[in-house]
């Protein structure tokens, strides 16, 4: 529901145009939901973290488990700049936007 609606406000602006208001209000109770999420996903990443040593695999460890760990590294990595662009750039501008019009 949140990103079809950050398109309709993009559309009213470049069009100029007034947009109804959602069912969810504002703009603002859905991001609300979404950098809750964003929050939980982190506190489970800092557990996983902290249960593999920052992903530091024994010395002993098989190729397997080296790849599980370069793999958890690796989303966790994603997810970081997934959370950086929705939260410092996308929902702040999707605020703005909304304000505006």
């Amino acid at each position: 529901m949140l990103f079809p609606f950050i398109k309709k406000l993009l559309r009213a602006k470049r069009e100029h145009t007034k947009i109804e208001k959602p069912y969810f209000d504002s703009v603002n109770n859905p991001i609300q939901m979404m950098e809750e999420d964003h929050d939980h996903a982190g506190d489970i990443f800092k557990r996983i973290s902290k249960l593999t040593n920052a992903y530091q695999t024994p010395e002993d460890a098989c190729n397997t488990f080296k790849a599980l760990y370069a793999k958890l590294k690796e989303f966790e990595d994603d997810l970081h700049q997934h959370v950086h662009l929705e939260n410092n750039i996308l929902f702040p501008k999707a605020r703005y936007i909304e304000s505006r019009l």
